[in-house]
Parts: structure tokens; C-alpha cells; sequence
């Protein structure tokens, strides 16, 4: 094509020539056009351009590949249209505008004399431009309910995200009118939380939510849960991390069927809660069935799975807990129940250990008014693959429940479980009469062969009445079964039927709690204490 075209130019130039050279070589003709530029061509679907030329030569013209005109060359007058190829991806795609010219010769000899005229030509590209433009993280009330929005809709959280993609807290936001049709983040998961293993369904929350030191305040739902419903700030959270978080606020709470609640987090399977710290009330009515519903100030269930690990460490509860059971008053797996840090620990016991949720470095100093079967100030239930270091609790508990499994750190420490360093400093009062449970200032229970208790100490008072069928004790009310149990300080007092017992250096050894037969062996190195007051 090219090659015909320069056939065609050379012959119309010759012509031209012939011509010129009865003029002695003097150029008389004329090539002019009535547009001098052709600017503003769409990106998308752009319009023809015509453009009139006047001429008495015979005349050729080039122009850029993606401009296609109606003629390549002629003789004389003429109109020319132009069309322009679309310059437009999609909506999503930023392209650069582009420019070139449109060249028309004509007139010539073959000595190089004749006419150009140049059209010069551009095209618009196209710029994207975000509706929801990044502001690198939540400013306030009203973009964090859209963030929720945007979470529980799988839509991009990049508006709301650093350059590695962690959504970040800007300020201090208070969401109490985001409440009255509150819906919590990832809201529509389901859980189906067993004893030793979590299933979820829906859309957890799977990434980086860094609260940069700012506090949430005004959490402030009031909820019933049906079946296999997860509910708190992040309703479900799997392999994420929430950190270096404040939250606020009074959670009013019950449940229809088994479910799990924390104030912030639901279900956390295998993921991090760091340096959060909650405060405010939470109140529960309990259930209306004989299952599980485990309520926890940081975390309702907790669980470990898939090669992976779930860690609550350096976080802080100030929730003061008004709760009954409803209708559940058991003191088992099954019950309602309530843990300062987190509620129900697990995690399949295929892990033999290897994995497991861990709590570190946490503290609880809400105080504890309730009627559920198993209240503790750190985690009310350790049933596999649990580790509680280094965690203080200072609540006061009072629990009216009438069989009871109570301890101030952990009422149940179950199979591959373990407490190594942890103190109490808060009095636990069950003194309801014709009260049948185990009460204890660490551990209600331990009862698997795999558990052990290591260092800190309890420091707090445990108050009960005396019943044939009531097991208390300063550390563990009912050692029923263990690997071992270390190092652990011996103080706090007892007080049963309102008498305080005289525990001193000979004795305490008796008050530590119901030392299944043969098992004596297996305490060692604990020290006592004497109480300040």
C-alpha cells in the first residue's frame, strides 16, 4: 500500500512538474484548507472531522495510524472526513492522550518546490477517576459505616488502607448513631464453633485493622442471636489481626440457640488480637436453650486450626458484666458463660499441642455480677491447646448460680491446656445458699492428664458456703486431673458461711483445693504467702 502510494505521489508530483516548468518553474498553485488544527477528538467514540481544501493541484496527504480520512489523494477541491479509532479502554483505565499531523502535499516539481499544509491533530485520553478516592484510613463516624459496608459486601477496603493495604484508624470516632440497625463487621458469617473446632461461613474478616491508639466509642448494640450466630465489633475475624485499638461502649446481648460474643471480636480463628483495650458493660439475659453461649470482653470463642494459631496478648478488659444463663444453668461445655478475655479457647485436638490459642500478657478489671455457670476473669473455658501466660485479673466476681464451675483465672483447663504465670487479685463470692459447684481464687477444674499449672498466684479471696458436694480451694478447687502443678504462690483467705478460715505457713497445703488421692506427688515448689489485710 505504502509502495502505491509513493507510485501515486511521484506520478502526481511529475505531473505537477510538467506544468511548472512551462511557468519557468514558478509555483502558481494552490492548496489551502479552512481548519488549521483539529484539537478535543473524544477518547471514546469520537466524531468525524470534515475539513474543506481548496486546491488547482493535484495533491496527497498522510496522516497517523489511528486517524483514517476519506481520501489519500486527488486533484483539486475536496472534502475530507476524518474518523479517529477510539482512544478508550474502560471506565477503570487510565490512558495518555496522543498527537500527530495530517500532511497534504500537492503542487510540487521534481526539484522539491510545491505546497505542505500541516493540520496538526490530538486526541483526549481518558483518566480514571476513583468515586471513593484513598484517604489512607477512617476519619470519622460516617466513613467507618461505610467501611462496614464495604467489608461485608466484598468490596475493595483500599479507600480505608495503607499502601500495604492494613486499614487504619485516623481519629477518634464515636459510632453511637451507626446503632439502630447496628451491623457489626462481617455480619453475615456463621460459625459453627464446636468443642475442638470452628467452621466458617460468610465472609470473615480476613485482614490488617490497625486502630493506631484511637478509640471507638458508642458500641452500643442491643442483639438476640439465632443459631450458629457470631456477634461484636468484627462479628468474625479468620486469619487477621486487630491492634492498637480502644473501644467503648454497653453490648446488650442474648441468644435463641448456641452462639458466641465478644465486645470486640465474635469468633477469632487463627488470627492476632494485639494491644486492644475494651471498657464499658455488657449485659446478657443468657439463653433460651440448654447450649453453648460464651461471651468474652475481648473475644466470645476463640480457635486454632489449619497449621495456624490464635494469639490475644497485651490486651486489657475494663468491662463490668451484669449476666444470667437464661434457661442454660449448666456448669458445662454447654453453658453460658463468661471470660474477661475470652469466653470458649479450643482447638482440634489432631494438633496434639503443637498449635494453640494463646493469651499473654492480658488483664481483667471488670467487675463480675452474674448467674452463669462458668465465669472467669481471663477465659471461662481452656478445652484444648490453651496457653494462659503471664495474665492478671483483678475483677471481683459474685455469682449466683447454684452449680457452678468458678475460678478466677479459668474454670475449666482441659486436655494440652496450660497457666503459667498468671495472678489473681480479685475476691470471688458464690455464696448462695445451697451452692454445689467448684469454686477456686485460679482454676476451678483441672481435669485431663495433659494440664499443668506453673508460677504466679492467687492473692484473692474466695467466699462459699458448706456443702457435702462443694469443692474450694485457693488455687484449684478440684485437682482432679493433671500433669503437673509448680511454683505457684499460695495467699488470699477462704471465708465459708461467713468465717473466714485461719490459713497460715502449717496449713495452707490444706486449702489449695480437693487433691484427687495419689496425686500429691505432682505438686511441687508452691510457697505461701501471707495476706497483707
Amino acid at each position: 500500500m505504502k509502495n502505491t502510494i509513493k507510485s501515486l505521489a511521484a506520478l502526481l508530483l511529475c505531473g505537477t512538474a510538467l506544468l511548472s516548468c512551462k511557468k519557468d518553474d514558478a509555483d502558481n498553485g494552490k492548496l489551502e484548507v479552512d481548519l488549521t488544527s483539529i484539537s478535543e477528538v473524544a477518547a471514546q467514540n469520537p466524531a468525524d472531522v470534515s475539513v474543506a481544501l481548496t486546491s488547482n493541484v493535484n495533491w496527497i496527504l498522510t496522516t497517523p495510524e489511528w486517524v483514517t480520512p476519506s481520501a489519500t489523494y486527488g486533484s483539486g477541491d475536496a472534502i475530507l472526513t476524518f474518523s479517529f479509532r477510539s482512544n478508550y479502554k474502560d471506565e477503570t483505565t487510565t490512558v495518555p492522550s496522543r498527537s500527530g499531523e495530517i500532511r497534504i502535499s500537492g503542487g510540487g516539481s521534481l526539484n522539491g518546490k510545491g505546497h505542505v499544509v500541516i493540520i496538526p491533530v490530538k486526541q483526549l485520553g481518558h483518566t480514571y477517576v476513583d468515586p471513593n478516592p484513598s484517604l489512607g484510613g477512617i476519619t470519622d463516624a460516617d466513613e467507618f459505616a461505610d467501611f462496614i459496608k464495604a467489608a461485608n459486601g466484598g468490596g475493595s477496603l483500599k479507600r480505608w488502607s495503607d499502601e500495604s493495604g492494613n486499614v487504619l484508624l485516623l481519629a477518634d470516632i464515636d459510632i453511637s448513631g451507626q446503632n439502630i440497625d447496628w451491623q457489626s463487621i462481617a455480619d453475615e458469617t456463621n460459625a459453627t464453633n464446636g468443642n475442638n473446632g470452628c467452621t466458617l461461613e460468610g465472609t470473615p474478616f480476613t485482614g490488617v485493622f490497625d486502630g493506631c491508639d484511637h478509640k471507638i466509642s458508642g458500641f452500643n448494640p442491643e442483639v438476640k442471636l439465632g443459631a450458629n450466630k457470631t456477634f461484636g465489633l468484627f462479628a468474625a475475624v479468620n486469619q487477621a489481626v486487630i491492634k492498637n485499638l480502644e473501644l467503648e461502649g454497653t453490648m446488650k446481648i442474648s441468644a435463641a440457640d448456641q452462639s458466641d460474643a465478644g465486645m470486640l471480636v465474635g469468633t477469632a480463628l487463627n488470627s492476632t488480637i494485639e494491644n486492644v483495650k475494651v471498657s464499658g458493660k455488657l449485659v446478657s439475659k443468657g439463653t433460651t436453650a440448654s447450649k453453648r453461649f460464651s461471651l468474652g470482653g475481648i473475644c466470645g470463642y476463640a480457635c486454632a486450626s489449619d497449621n495456624l494459631g490464635t494469639v490475644i496478648k497485651g490486651c486489657t478488659s475494663d468491662i463490668d458484666v451484669e449476666a444470667v444463663g437464661g434457661s442454660n444453668t449448666a456448669n458445662g461445655a454447654t453453658c453460658a458463660m463468661y471470660g474477661g478475655i475470652a469466653g470458649f479457647c479450643t482447638t482440634p485436638k489432631a494438633l496434639e499441642g503443637h498449635l494453640c490459642v494463646t493469651i499473654e500478657n492480658c488483664m481483667n478489671n471488670g467487675d463480675m455480677n452474674v448467674t452463669l455457670g462458668r465465669c472467669s476473669g481471663i477465659a471461662a473455658t481452656a478445652n484444648a491447646g490453651t496457653i494462659l501466660k503471664d495474665c492478671t485479673n483483678n475483677g471481683n466476681q459474685v455469682n449466683k448460680i447454684a452449680n457452678g464451675r468458678l475460678g478466677s483465672i479459668v474454670c475449666n483447663l482441659a486436655y494440652n491446656s496450660k497457666v503459667v504465670n498468671c495472678v489473681n487479685n480479685g475476691d470471688l463470692d458464690a455464696t448462695l445458699e445451697g451452692y454445689n459447684g467448684t469454686v477456686a481464687g485460679l482454676v476451678a477444674l483441672m481435669g485431663d492428664a495433659t494440664c499443668s499449672l506453673e508460677g504466679g498466684g492467687n492473692y484473692g479471696t474466695v467466699k462459699a458456703v458448706s456443702t457435702s458436694k462443694q469443692y474450694i480451694g485457693l488455687l484449684v478447687a478440684n485437682f482432679s486431673n493433671f500433669s503437673y502443678v509448680k511454683d505457684v504462690v499460695v495467699s488470699g483467705s477462704i471465708v465459708v458461711d461467713g468465717v473466714k478460715r485461719e490459713i497460715n505457713a502449717s496449713n495452707y497445703m490444706e486449702n489449695i483445693g480437693c487433691v484427687k488421692t495419689g496425686f500429691e506427688s505432682r505438686i511441687s515448689g508452691l510457697t505461701w504467702v501471707a495476706p497483707k489485710n
